[in-house]
């Protein structure tokens, strides 16, 4: 035998895999697991052998894994599925499998990744894109697009809902006299009270500055919305206590409705911030509705 020749051990290999390799019978009970399935899931190959995979999968994946299990049994190869499973600890991982069925020795072998950093950054930049940086209210785009989705409901269940934009009515003062940081604190203070006068099914959002958006779903039975404005523009005109300075604001709020005022999010958000204009024109600390000219 040539002395420099290597000679590879498959079982040494897969101990040092970082992946994890499985091996489960046509019952769904793992009869094999590599080392790596410890660092990935936290359980030892003891542990885990002679149980149900599905022991270990996250619940609200199950069915989604038995219908792929389901596809793999059939004889078709899976080169990338992903689903979630729980860690020893109670953690959940996001898992990416590569699997196939050996109809000669009747059992299942899959290679697991795990992807959870991944799926943490995806989540994280996808929250960053719909979310203010300061407020981490929604933004625009998220704002837009949950509208878009409130007035599919409605259409559908033949109900109303309503955009009501706020300006704040003296936050360049603050701003100028007190500086930006306790402008932004300001903001913050104003995004937590806008908060506490919705309900959990409407959205408040910040669009930039100091002007914000709410859609109230359902305000035909449900809510009233120039109720909810006028409870928004009497709390917005309490002081705000910030570092022992008292800052006070008020709001000019616009409202249209759908259906009777628009059909689109860009034309409701449009309306609604005409009539916001016209309540700064009369003075501030106003609410009113868009009327057709």
């Amino acid at each position: 035998m040539d002395d420099n020749k290597v000679v590879i051990n498959l079982a040494d290999v897969m101990e040092l895999m970082l992946d994890a390799v499985c091996v489960v019978d046509k019952f769904g009970c793992f009869v094999f697991v590599s080392a790596g399935f410890e660092h990935i899931f936290g359980y030892t190959p003891q542990e885990v052998i002679g149980r149900n995979m599905v022991e270990f999968v996250y619940p609200e994946d199950t069915q989604g894994t038995l219908g792929t299990v389901d596809t793999i049994l059939s004889g078709q190869l899976q080169r990338r599925f992903e689903n979630r499973w729980v860690h020893k600890d109670g953690k959940v991982v996001n898992i990416l499998w590569s699997a196939r069925w050996s109809e000669e020795h009747q059992v299942r072998i899959a290679v697991a990744h795990d992807i959870t950093e991944r799926k943490e950054m995806e989540a994280s930049l996808l929250y960053a894109a719909g979310h203010d940086d300061l407020t981490k209210l929604p933004n625009r785009t998220l704002l837009l697009d949950r509208l878009q989705t409130a007035l599919i409901l409605a259409e559908r269940e033949r109900t109303m809902l309503s955009v009501l934009f706020i300006d704040i009515d003296g936050f360049k003062a603050v701003n100028d006299d007190f500086g930006h940081i306790m402008g932004d604190k300001l903001l913050l203070g104003i995004a937590k009270r806008l908060k506490s006068c919705i309900r959990k099914s409407d959205t408040v959002g910040r669009l930039g500055g100091d002007e914000f958006l709410i859609v109230l779903h359902n305000t035909h039975k449900t809510v009233n919305a120039k109720t909810v404005a006028d409870k928004i523009r009497t709390k917005l005109a309490q002081p705000f206590i910030i570092e022992g300075a008292q800052l006070e604001v008020s709001s000019s709020i616009g409202i249209a409705s759908y259906p009777e005022n628009g059909t689109t999010p860009l034309e409701l958000v449009q309306l609604a911030d005409q009539a916001m204009y016209q309540a700064k024109k009369s003075g501030g600390d106003e609410v009113i509705f868009y009327l057709p000219l």
